[in-house]
């Protein structure tokens, strides 16, 4: 008996040394180990539609269409050389008329600008002698930086490559975006350093746990001169000392930083104060223009009228130039209302309230609108004003069609009705911006 309890034994061991070996070598190569887990499609890779998209050529395709769409969209209406409007030449008999040290001050005829950003763009356009072209160029190269930017941001926020895709090719459609790329106003750079500060706080988590190194110290330290180019840096540029207060007791470096960053803005917010914003808020015909576009508090019904207006101004304005268009965008409204609150405040819990991701940081940015629209400060139904916050809407939106994922027809249904609704806008654009060339 014992002599046949040791051979089974043996063949036993002969037939698990092969498995064995193999154990042994994926037990000592975590590399191994971590790759087989990685390779393993998640739910978020599968949401495309019939895993299409997840195919590298086609994904590249597609990337690339988009990228161009939007660059050809910008060019084609900049290179139309459209009258400018009455803003607009208000604006040019501003850095007309005016000298540099005057820019200073207050600006004739109810206009509001960034005062550095508009000495810049006197300063290029007298070269040229404020041709069409040079007066807009510089709105249009925010808007191309700001796009490139975006689509960084997506990808952080999207696992989907058609999900990512989606949010690209929304930005890359819209009618607002690559109307406002040849616009001789702020909205581009303030789209732009949104896009910045966004970018840098979805960077900024990853310093929580190690020392910062010396581009993200410079980077840090350069962030505050945005507020000479743009009003709606004041709705972010807090953010940043805010979630260095979960870091400072880590490391020294982080005082360093939060000081030297904190005392740069409250430079640049006097700076501004005392040259620009304190012009603007004085200016009575200014703030009677955007009267309407402010939240009202006359009474309950004032205010759920005017917060539904500009509730669903800020859901469908980006997407055509038609009531028609605003109509049908007006289906998605549900979808960005559902995912702006639930992600929203689900992310801001779920991070310990360090504001670090799109969810959380698009939800703070709505409700500080909706407060100083309250206060009358900043117009919450804005439209064009509050530009910046068009590619948060488009984030929200897709990612609550990702939500029907658990219905394959139903998904494929809202993916399909978006695409299409998107590629109209993309036409729509071409068409509008071809009749400037009549």
């Amino acid at each position: 008996m014992a002599d046949n309890a040791s051979g089974f034994k043996r063949k036993r061991s002969l037939l698990i040394l092969p498995f064995r070996s193999v154990f042994l070598r994926q037990a000592q190569d975590p590399e191994r180990r971590r790759g087989a887990t990685l390779n393993k499609p998640t739910l978020e890779e599968r949401c495309a539609p019939n895993g299409l998209i997840s195919e590298s050529k086609i994904y590249k395709l597609l990337f690339v269409f988009c990228l161009l769409w939007f660059i050809f969209l910008c060019f084609f209406h900049y290179c139309s050389g459209r009258p400018l409007w009455l803003d607009e030449n208000f604006l040019l008999q501003n850095i007309k008329s005016l000298q540099y040290k005057e820019i200073f001050g207050p600006l004739k005829n109810a206009q509001a600008f960034p005062r550095l950003y508009l000495v810049s763009i006197k300063f290029f356009a007298e070269r040229f002698h404020y041709h069409v072209l040079a007066l807009r160029f510089f709105p249009l190269v925010a808007m191309l930086f700001a796009f490139f930017i975006w689509a960084k941001i997506y990808k952080k926020g999207f696992l989907c490559k058609w999900s990512y895709l989606l949010s690209l090719f929304s930005f890359a459609t819209s009618y607002s975006l690559s109307y406002y790329a040849a616009e001789f106003k702020h909205y581009s750079m303030d789209l732009l350093v949104v896009a910045l500060f966004t970018l840098y706080l979805i960077y900024q988590k990853e310093y929580f746990d190690k020392k910062p190194s010396r581009a993200f110290i410079v980077g840090t330290l350069i962030l505050p001169f945005s507020l000479f180019l743009s009003y709606s840096s004041f709705f972010v540029f807090w953010i940043v000392s805010y979630n260095f207060l979960f870091t400072r007791d880590k490391n020294i470096k982080f005082w360093f930083i939060l000081v030297s960053y904190t005392f740069l803005s409250a430079l640049a917010i006097a700076f501004v104060f005392y040259f620009d914003i304190k012009y603007t808020l004085s200016n009575a015909a200014l703030f009677s223009y955007w009267n309407d576009y402010f939240l009202c508090t006359d009474s309950f019904y004032c205010f759920m009228k005017s917060f539904g207006e500009g509730l669903s101004r800020l859901s469908v304005w980006w997407f055509g130039n038609s009531v028609l268009f605003r109509r049908i965008a007006s289906f998605f409204i549900p979808f960005f209302i559902f995912c702006l609150f639930g992600y929203g405040i689900k992310s801001i819990r779920n991070k310990a309230f360090r504001l670090t991701e799109i969810d959380s940081l698009g939800f703070v940015i709505f409700c500080e609108l909706f407060f100083v629209g309250i206060l009358k400060k900043y117009p919450f139904t804005g439209e064009r004003i509050t530009l910046f916050f068009a590619p948060f809407v488009f984030y929200f939106i897709v990612k609550s069609i990702n939500f029907f994922k658990f219905n394959k027809l139903l998904y494929i249904f809202t993916n399909s009705l978006y695409v299409i609704f998107l590629i109209l806008c993309g036409f729509n654009s071409f068409r509008v911006y071809f009749k400037h060339y009549g």
